[in-house]
Formats: C-alpha cells, structure tokens, sequence
C-alpha cells in the first residue's frame, strides 16, 4: 500500500468512527505515520480526500453487466425476479466490501452535519436509485408484465425503502456489521422484492 493509499484508507477508518468533521488532518496524519504537510502532495485538503472516498463508493455501483441494463429489448426484463437477484447479487459484491460499508457508515454519521456529504446522499443513495427503479417499472408496465394501473415512481419509493430501512438498522445495530447479518439482509431484501412484483405482475 502506498502512501496516498495509506491516507485514504486511514482517514476512511477515522470518518467512519469519529465523523468527518470530528478528525482533522494532523490526526490523520499521525495515523500514517507520516508529517501533515506530506498529505498535500497527495491530496489538496481534507475534503478532497473525502471526494476521492465518494468516488470510490459510486465507481463500485458501476455495473457494466449487460443482463442488467435497462433497455427495452433485455429478455432478462421477462423475469424481473431473475434480473433483480442478478443485480442484487452485484450488490451485494460490493457491499461485502469493508472500505464499502466503512463509507456508508460515515455517511449515515454525517449527512445531518455535513452539506457536501448530505448532498451525495440525496443524489447518489436516494434520487439516482429511484429513477433506475422507477425505469425499470415502466418498462414492465409497457411491456404488460405489470399490471396497467401500476405506478411506476410509487413502486419504486415501496421497492426502495425497504432495503434503505434495513441498512439504516444494521448500522444503528452494529459498529462492524458480521457476514450473517448481510447475508440476511439480501435474503430479505430479494424475499420483499418477489412479493412486490407478485403483487403487480400480470398473472397468466
């Protein structure tokens, strides 16, 4: 690990526990083991590095997976219960990630405290999801998989709030959250997901 490398995961390790606003550089500096001054010819300022943490977080969302791409012509959109667990199981790729889940802590700390990290909240965890999901209801009621009086935003916030939910109470649960209790979280995350689209989908 080089030094740039040892001043990210170290300030991520302090932001997760104490809140960004709460650690300051020379702190992260001693952490490293390193002078303060030796932080700026990696990073510009301590909110750059936190920008450089948010980077990370939304790069690992990128899922370049094409059985998981919104378009009309996807035969995987046939079973909409098979191409959620696929996307599900990217997610889940990256949430078993330590760095990952030290990030979603900090923000959960700090997006009350912060504007920047309040504002990467409601764009990147909120808005952007729910127009994946409210995109990809359309496109089942378009191809009447789902019933035609379907609501596709309104499914998407009853769809989306409940994983949400459930992260919000492992992390108020658990200062590291232990595999089993992950591993459940996605069992009952995909359980919610059937019954929604059961209860929509157009029976045959």
């Amino acid at each position: 690990m080089n030094t740039k490398e040892k001043i990210f995961e170290v300030s991520l390790d302090l932001f997760s526990k104490k809140g960004y606003d709460s650690v300051s550089l020379r702190e992260i500096a001693e952490e490293v083991g390193i002078q303060k001054s030796s932080i700026y010819s990696h990073y510009s300022s301590k909110e750059s590095i936190l920008m450089d943490i948010f980077n990370q977080f939304t790069n690992s969302f990128e899922i370049d997976d094409e059985e998981i791409q919104l378009s009309e012509d996807n035969p995987l959109l046939e079973n909409p219960e098979l191409f959620y667990h696929k996307g599900s199981e990217a997610i889940k790729n990256m949430l078993f990630q330590e760095t990952n889940l030290k990030i979603w802590k900090l923000i959960l700390i700090q997006m009350h405290h912060n504007e920047t990290i309040r504002l990467f909240f409601q764009n990147e965890i909120l808005v952007k999801p729910l127009i994946f999901w409210e995109g990809l209801f359309t496109i089942l009621k378009e191809k009447g998989i789902i019933l035609q009086d379907s609501n596709p935003k309104l499914l998407a916030k009853q769809y989306y709030s409940f994983p949400i939910y459930s992260l919000l109470e492992m992390c108020a649960k658990y200062d590291d959250i232990p595999q089993e209790v992950l591993e459940n979280f996605f069992s009952e995350t995909e359980e919610h997901a059937k019954f929604l689209f059961e209860s929509v989908k157009v029976k045959s």
